[in-house]
């Protein structure tokens, strides 16, 4: 399953720039702060991204984006961390059914996250989902559920230490997932958009994720210096974990703590 998400995903990155000259493209530049609030870490760094998202003419949207992230690590979380970690995620959307702000449509989305100081060595999902919706200019209301698959691999310094061996770490199953989400916009110059999702399985839930952006146009008040729509945003990704699936019954947990934040500010400008 691993390798068909890597596939697909290469697959759908190699195909967008033939069949979307027109699409936009985004890079950006911040700093960002990766919180461990459990045990009171900080990690600070660098960031850049490359991003594009392309509507077709039959009204098709189809987008990636990839973040890369250099830590400035003098973190007491894992000593052997290599400060270097990303995100990406590729995925399409449309309609079934769009008779005016109202819509019923789908999506598929795949993300992974690899390599976190917070002890996340690799966490890839893939989602195909039903999306029910209200779109206006100045809001957009969207209700996501689907059934897809989750993987979640946990490093292995801390649990090395807390009697856990390699074959323990990951946790790949089918899972659930629900998830909502509220755009506004706040004037010429601000938008906010929020989500929350949950993943579970047959079981029991295994993560809850609630992310959030505020941006600033700044394109236009910029003297000229930066392009039209270029945008400052502040992002905060809280990501929540249930480690039940991995904690031996009679025995230390396997991680010191079950959440993490990353708070980032970036510049971002179309390309």
């Amino acid at each position: 399953m691993r390798l068909l998400v890597h596939v697909f995903a290469l697959l759908l990155i190699s195909a967008l720039p033939g069949c979307c000259a027109a699409a936009d493209w985004r890079y950006g530049i911040g700093v960002h702060d990766f919180r461990v609030p459990d045990v009171d870490s900080s990690t600070y760094g660098l960031n850049g991204s490359l991003s594009i998202d392309h509507r077709t003419e039959g009204g098709l949207r189809l987008f990636a984006r990839g973040d890369l992230y250099l830590d400035y690590d003098k973190d007491k979380l894992d000593a052997d961390h290599i400060p270097v970690w990303w995100e990406i995620r590729v995925g399409a959307a449309g309609d079934f059914w769009r008779p005016g702000p109202l819509h019923l449509g789908w999506a598929i989305d795949l993300e992974t996250r690899e390599n976190t100081v917070g002890a996340v060595e690799r966490q890839m999902t893939a989602l195909p989902a039903l999306v029910f919706g209200y779109d206006t200019s100045a809001i957009q209301l969207a209700l996501e559920a689907g059934v897809g698959w989750f993987y979640l691999e946990i490093d292995d310094d801390q649990p090395r230490v807390r009697g856990y061996s390699r074959s323990e770490l990951p946790n790949n199953t089918r899972a659930y997932s629900f998830a909502a989400r509220l755009g506004l916009q706040l004037g010429e110059s601000w938008s906010l958009s929020v989500r929350a999702q949950r993943w579970w399985d047959d079981h029991m839930p295994l993560e809850t994720r609630y992310t959030a952006a505020l941006s600033l146009d700044v394109g236009s008040g910029a003297g000229g210096f930066l392009p039209q729509r270029s945008a400052v945003v502040l992002y905060a990704d809280r990501y929540e974990y249930n480690l039940a699936a991995y904690n031996k019954a009679n025995g230390p947990t396997i991680l010191g703590w079950d959440d993490d934040m990353l708070i980032r500010l970036t510049l971002e400008i179309p390309w």
